[in-house]
C-alpha cells in the first residue's frame, strides 16, 4: 500500500512538473503574441473610458488542455479597478498549429473621478490548465493616463425674455372722417367755415345760433384740427355715385377731394399752424367710374334682399361700359331703393388722417416703474402691462429688472411676466459667486418657471427650464424638458436654447452624433459654436472641427480654449506648425494652459519637439 502510494505520488509530481513546463513554455512563446490597442492613449468620453483592445497569438502556442488569457486592471492612487479580460482556449482554435488565434474585444470602465487621470491601464497574460491552475507572467503598463478633451465642454446659460409687445418706435393711427355731397356738386356742406365779412350784419338765424351748429363730421374734423395733434398724412378721396350727369363730369371726384383740402388748410390757417402745416403731407385721390365702393355699400345695406342684391350685381359685374352699365341699373325695380339708400352714400370725399400715437418718453415710463415697483407710485400713476415689461429692458441693473418683473407678476399675473422674472432670476445665478447663492436664485427660478408653465406652456419657458436645469446639472429633468419643448410652437430663438442645452448634454454623455444633430438647430453664438467644433473633435472629424472652431477664432474670440483645441485638432491630423501656432496663441491668453498642455496627452508626439517647447515660452 505504501509502495503503492509512493507511486503515485511520484506520478501526480511527474504530471505536475509536465503541466507546469507547458504552461511556461505558454508563456515564453507568447511574448511573440501581436496586442493591439485603441485608443492609446486612452480617453474620456461621456461617464466612461471605452476601448477596442486585440491579441493575436502565435501559432502553435497553445496547448492541449490548455488555455491561455489576458487580464485588464486600472491602476490610480491606491486603487486597482477590474476591467476584464480575454481567454483563448485550446479547443475554441482548432485550426492554430497554421493559423494564429485572434481576439477582438470591447472594454469599459466607469469614470469615478479625477484621481484615475494619471492611472495606469496594467496587463497581465496567464497560462492555465483546466482546473483553472495557472502561471502568470509579470504585470505590465499597457497605457498610462487619459486624454480628458471631452471634459471641456462648456455651459451656455442663455435665457429667453418673453416679448414685451411695446413699440418704442414712433407710431402712427389713422382717423377718418367723411363728408356727403349734394347730387353733382362738389360744395362742401359745412357751417362756420367763414366768419362773417367786416360790417355784414348776422341773420337772426345766426343770432340764434342755429347756423353754428356743425354736422358731427365736421365736429370731429375741427376738433382734431384745434388740438394741433402730430400728423404725417392727410389722405383725401373723392367718389361719385353713378347717376348720368356725375358720370358727364369726370372731374367731380377730384374737386371733391380738393374741397375737403381747402377746408383743412383753411382751418390750419385760422388757428396759426404757422410751419407746422408744411409738414403735413396732403394726398388727393379721385376715385372715378369704379364700382368697388358701391359693391360695399350695398353688401353691407340690410335693406336690400339677395335677389335684389344679385340684380344689382349681375349688371356691374357683367359686360358693356360704366354709362351703359349705369344705364342698366335704372331699370331694374329695385332702382328707386338705390337712389334713396345707397347712391347718397357714394356722394363722398372720405378723408384719412395719420396722426402720432401719444406716448410716454423712455424717462418718464422709467421713472413709473421705479415708483412701482418700489410701492411709492401715487394714485392715478400708472402703466399699461405693456410699458411696465417694456420698462425693465430699460436698466442694465438686474435688482432693478427683478424688482419690476416681480411688480408685474403682482399687477396681471401673466405668463410672460413670471417667465421673465424666472429668466432674470436666472441671470443672477449665473453671477452669483458663492454656490449657495446661486442655487437659491436658480430655485427661485424655477419656482417662477413652473407659474408660467402652469399659465401656459411656450417655447421661452421650456428655454429657461433647460437653463435652470443644466445650471443644477440635472441632465434628467433637461431631458424631460427637451421633450415637452418639442410638443409647443413658437419663438425660434427659445427653441434654439432647448436645443443647444440638450446638445451640450449629449456631448457630455458622449453622444456626439445626437450634439450635432441639436447643434445643427441651436444657437450661432461663441459658446454653441465652441461646443460643436469641440464635439466634431471629440467624434473624430478634426478638420471641420477645427474649421467650425475658426469662425469664432477669425473674429477675434477671447476664449483661449478655443485656440487649445484648434491646436489638439491639429495635432490630431500631424500638423505640426498649426498646433505650435495655436497653442501659442491660447497659452498667450491663459498662461495656466501651459502645465495642461505639459501634462496633456493629445500632444503626447510633440512634447519633445521644438516647435511645442517655442509655443510655450
Amino acid at each position: 500500500m505504501l509502495k503503492k502510494t509512493n507511486l503515485s505520488s511520484g506520478l501526480f509530481i511527474t504530471l505536475l512538473l509536465t503541466s507546469s513546463c507547458a504552461l511556461n513554455t505558454m508563456l515564453k512563446k507568447a511574448q511573440q503574441q501581436k496586442l493591439s490597442l485603441e485608443p492609446s492613449p486612452l480617453e474620456l468620453h461621456g461617464d466612461s473610458v471605452r476601448f477596442n483592445f486585440s491579441a493575436e497569438l502565435p501559432t502553435n502556442m497553445l496547448k492541449k488542455g490548455k488555455a491561455y488569457s489576458l487580464n485588464f486592471n486600472y491602476k490610480y492612487s491606491d486603487q486597482k479597478l477590474p476591467v476584464g479580460g480575454i481567454k483563448f482556449n485550446y479547443l475554441d482554435f482548432p485550426e492554430q498549429k497554421k493559423v494564429s488565434p485572434k481576439i477582438s474585444r470591447k472594454f469599459a470602465f466607469a469614470y469615478k473621478s479625477s484621481s484615475m487621470d494619471k492611472g495606469e491601464l496594467m496587463l497581465q497574460g496567464s497560462a492555465s490548465n483546466q482546473n483553472d491552475k495557472a502561471k502568470m507572467s509579470p504585470e505590465v503598463s499597457f497605457a498610462k493616463g487619459l486624454i480628458l478633451t471631452s471634459q471641456l465642454i462648456q455651459d451656455d446659460f442663455t435665457t429667453v425674455i418673453a416679448g414685451h409687445g411695446y413699440n418704442p418706435l414712433p407710431e402712427y393711427y389713422p382717423v377718418t372722417v367723411n363728408f356727403n355731397f349734394d347730387q353733382g356738386s362738389a360744395v362742401l356742406k359745412v357751417k362756420g367755415a367763414e366768419e362773417p365779412k367786416k360790417g355784414k350784419k348776422k341773420t337772426k338765424k345766426a343770432k340764434a345760433g342755429i347756423s353754428d351748429i356743425k354736422p358731427s363730421n365736421q365736429q370731429t374734423l375741427d376738433a382734431y384740427i384745434a388740438s394741433r395733434n402730430a400728423t404725417k398724412t392727410v389722405t383725401i378721396t373723392g367718389m361719385h355715385s353713378p347717376e348720368g350727369r356725375e358720370v358727364k363730369n369726370s372731374e367731380l371726384s377730384d374737386q371733391r377731394a380738393k374741397a375737403i383740402e381747402n377746408y383743412y388748410r383753411g382751418m390750419m390757417k385760422r388757428l396759426n399752424y404757422g410751419t407746422k402745416a408744411d409738414s403735413i403731407e396732403f394726398v388727393t385721390k379721385a376715385l372715378v367710374q369704379n364700382w368697388m365702393p358701391m359693391k360695399d355699400t350695398l353688401n353691407a345695406d340690410t335693406s336690400f334682399s339677395a335677389e335684389e342684391k344679385k340684380s344689382v350685381m349681375d349688371v356691374i359685374e357683367g359686360s358693356g361700359s360704366y354709362v351703359e352699365q349705369e344705364a342698366s341699373l335704372e331699370k331694374l325695380a329695385c332702382f328707386p331703393k338705390l337712389l334713396i339708400n345707397i347712391y347718397p352714400k357714394l356722394r363722398l370725399g372720405q378723408t384719412e388722417i395719420l396722426t402720432l400715437k401719444a406716448k410716454k418718453s423712455e424717462a418718464e415710463i422709467s421713472i413709473l416703474a421705479k415708483a412701482i415697483s418700489e410701492g411709492t407710485a401715487k394714485e392715478g400713476d400708472t402703466l399699461t402691462d405693456k410699458e411696465l415689461a417694456y420698462a425693465a429692458t430699460l436698466t442694465p441693473i438686474m435688482s432693478e429688472k427683478e424688482a419690476i418683473y416681480l411688480a408685474a407678476t403682482k399687477k396681471n399675473d401673466s405668463w410672460q411676466a413670471h417667465n421673465n422674472l424666472g429668466a432674470v432670476r436666472l441671470e443672477m445665478a449665473r453671477k452669483a459667486m458663492d454656490q449657495n447663492e446661486r442655487n437659491k436664485w436658480v430655485d427661485k427660478a424655477i419656482t417662477n418657471l413652473e407659474i408660467s408653465r402652469a399659465r401656459m406652456e411656450t417655447a421661452e419657458v421650456y428655454a429657461n427650464l433647460s437653463t435652470a436645469y443644466l445650471m443644477k446639472a440635472d441632465w434628467t429633468k433637461i431631458d424631460e424638458t427637451f421633450k415637452n419643448s418639442q410638443k409647443v410652437s413658437g419663438n425660434s430663438e427659445a427653441k434654439r436654447v432647448s436645443n443647444t442645452v440638450k446638445g451640450i448634454v449629449e456631448s457630455r454623455r458622449g453622444n456626439y452624433a445626437s450634439a450635432m444633430n441639436l447643434y445643427s438647430n441651436g444657437l450661432e453664438e461663441a459658446t454653441s459654436i465652441f461646443n460643436k467644433g469641440l464635439t466634431q473633435v471629440l467624434k473624430k472629424d478634426w478638420a471641420a472641427g477645427y474649421a467650425t472652431l475658426e469662425e469664432i477664432a477669425a473674429t477675434g474670440s477671447k476664449n483661449p480654449l478655443v485656440y487649445y483645441v484648434q491646436a489638439i485638432a491639429a495635432a490630431r491630423q500631424n500638423k505640426e506648425a498649426e498646433m505650435s501656432a495655436k497653442l501659442k496663441k491660447a497659452v498667450s491668453m491663459d498662461s495656466s494652459l501651459k502645465a495642461k498642455a505639459v501634462s496633456d496627452l493629445e500632444f503626447l508626439n510633440f512634447q519633445t519637439k521644438p516647435s511645442f517647447q517655442d509655443a510655450l515660452k
